[in-house]
């Protein structure tokens, strides 16, 4: 631990869950919405990193929806957490309307909020 002492820590995180549907179920190339997400949350806190996953939902109207998602997350401190999130929120809140999503999965510090 003492090592650890003289390093940089990121104690805050955000993450965002694109989607690889639109309109709940219809296939699409998220590519352009993954590197907006990249761009954006470098921009906002000085990096990013993606990873693929595949996730499963409960759609009200068309039962089980599973589909590849690609997370993208940074790390920051928590100031900079609080001094970006609505940023973060509206980015989310856009990505939901353009890709006619029920909701957007956002984890801020471990915690979920469905957008």
């Amino acid at each position: 631990m003492k090592k650890l002492k003289n390093l940089i820590k990121l104690s805050a995180s955000v993450r965002v869950l694109i989607p690889s549907t639109i309109s709940i179920n219809k296939n699409f190339d998220n590519s352009q919405e993954v590197d907006d997400a990249l761009s954006f949350f470098s921009q906002a806190f000085g990096g990013a990193t993606s990873f693929v996953a595949l996730g499963a939902w409960q759609s009200q109207n068309l039962g089980l929806i599973k589909e590849k998602v690609v997370a993208v997350e940074s790390f920051c401190d928590q100031s900079e957490l609080e001094e970006r999130i609505d940023d973060v929120v509206n980015f989310c809140e856009q990505l939901k309307k353009r890709l006619d999503q029920e909701a957007i999965s956002l984890f801020v510090n471990n915690e979920l909020y469905f957008i």
